[in-house]
């Protein structure tokens, strides 16, 4: 943990990071709240409040949280820095818009950068490119009391409300207007990121752009965690789907009603859960690698078929392994089970529940077939940490005969990152014991 010069006091912790007893500070009674919310369930960020101060220890998550009297940062430690995470979330959500915003990556090198800020620059420049190429605008259904027909009459209002009347006339028209949901969520998303964005520069283009969206549409009424699956995308707004990702980590991420309520107070938590953000990434890092061969990549996919009640033989439970990585030769398909965890395992044994999850996932998918000689197989992907090589580990039966083989590989984000950069994704060097597994004669050559 080490102190950074702020406004206010402000800790940096790695992630995983041993727990540390923050020097002069105390927890308001609304810190206490959060921070008990964030130790609920996953355990986003524990925070204790002790008789010598209040100690702290990070976890797999990775951000900002501002308390009422201080701040905490939780840095990423394996994926090259925020900028590092940030480019693993335009690669794994398929944006691939980072190239057009070179301000980010100037930002992701300031001493004072944060996540929080680099994601506001981004949701800011894309929002940007928006009004540069013009609001959307679309039709919208009013229904108004006018002294002409606008639009059509609505015969059963009229009757009910101004019977006899004709100077007072229940019209429905379509009105062309900016108020629609696609700039509601980006108005509400920019609102967001302008109350947790600390560096100035990235403020003031929140502020400005907000201006505009704010202008053209209300956000009364609107839940906007709601609101985020509501959008479908086509031609017409698909310039619009960049900007609302972005827009979404903050109102997915963000107490909407606790930043807006008056008096609320300033303190807030935007934590990434880099658990989901790393299988993710890997999962399409493998969709490029095999992509052209004859290996299908089969991203969660469920699975009843594996435990039945015998009772009743019908599916007890459902398996949904990370990735099955699948290929079919000679009318014969082969399916080997990848599982991507983002925890130290370069520094640590891997746990006994990864190792029962993942040898249970090799030996349904494994092959009956002269099962000595090739037992079944399964693959963990974790974050490389040290450079290690990994663990090959043997489950066998009391007759000494093996039943699955288990590999753990070393999975180096920002060599991986690289090669996304350089498009060489095919010839990773970390997945050739995977393309080896999968199936003979798929080599890396055969993969571009």
């Amino acid at each position: 943990m080490k102190v950074v010069a702020a406004e206010w006091p402000t800790f940096e912790f790695s992630e995983w990071e041993p727990a540390a007893i923050l020097p002069g500070v105390t927890l308001s009674e609304r810190d206490r709240l959060l921070a008990a919310a964030l130790g609920d369930g996953e355990g986003r960020l524990v925070v204790d409040e002790l008789v010598a101060g209040v100690r702290v220890r990070p976890t797999s998550w990775v951000g900002v949280v501002r308390f009422e009297g201080f701040e905490v940062r939780v840095v990423p430690k394996l994926v090259g820095g925020n900028l590092g995470v940030i480019e693993m979330i335009d690669y794994a959500s398929g944006l691939g818009a980072l190239a057009r915003f070179g301000a980010v990556r100037q930002l992701a090198v300031a001493p004072a950068g944060r996540l929080v800020d680099l994601l506001g620059l981004l949701l800011a420049e894309s929002s940007e490119r928006i009004i540069r190429d013009g609001l959307l605008q679309d039709y919208v259904a009013h229904e108004e009391t006018l002294p002409a027909v606008r639009g059509r009459l609505l015969p059963a209002e009229q009757v009910e409300r101004h019977f006899g009347r004709v100077d007072r006339l229940e019209c429905r028209f379509d009105e062309l207007e900016t108020d629609i949901l696609e700039n509601r969520l980006l108005a509400v998303g920019l609102a967001l990121a302008r109350r947790v964005c600390r560096d100035p520069d990235v403020r003031r283009r929140l502020a400005r752009v907000h201006s505009v969206f704010n202008d053209a549409c209300t956000t009364t009424g609107l839940d906007p965690a709601s609101a985020v699956g509501e959008v479908s995308y086509d031609r017409r707004n698909s310039h619009y789907r960049t900007a609302h990702a972005y827009a979404r980590y903050f109102i997915e991420r963000l107490g909407v009603a606790d930043l807006f309520a008056p008096g609320g107070g300033r303190s807030f938590a935007f934590l990434l859960d880099m658990n989901v953000l790393f299988e993710q990434f890997v999962t399409r890092f493998l969709e490029d690698s095999f992509a052209g061969s004859t290996v299908r990549v089969l991203a969660q996919r469920r699975d009843r078929s594996l435990i039945l009640n015998e009772a009743t033989w019908r599916p007890y439970a459902a398996v949904i392994p990370d990735v099955l990585l699948e290929h079919v030769a000679g009318g014969r398909r082969r399916r080997v089970p990848v599982d991507a965890k983002y925890k130290l395992y370069d520094e640590r044994k891997i746990e006994p529940a990864d190792v029962y999850q993942v040898f249970f996932y090799a030996y349904a998918y494994g092959r009956r077939q002269a099962a000595e000689a090739d037992p079944a197989s399964g693959f963990i992907l974790y974050p490389a940490s040290t450079g290690g090589g990994g663990a090959r580990l043997r489950v066998q039966g009391q007759d000494g005969v093996a039943a699955a083989r288990l590999r753990a590989i070393p999975f180096d984000v920002e060599a991986a990152l690289s090669a996304i950069r350089e498009r060489r994704t095919s010839t990773y060097p970390a997945l050739e014991s995977l393309r080896a597994a999968v199936g003979h004669g798929i080599a890396a050559q055969s993969l571009t």
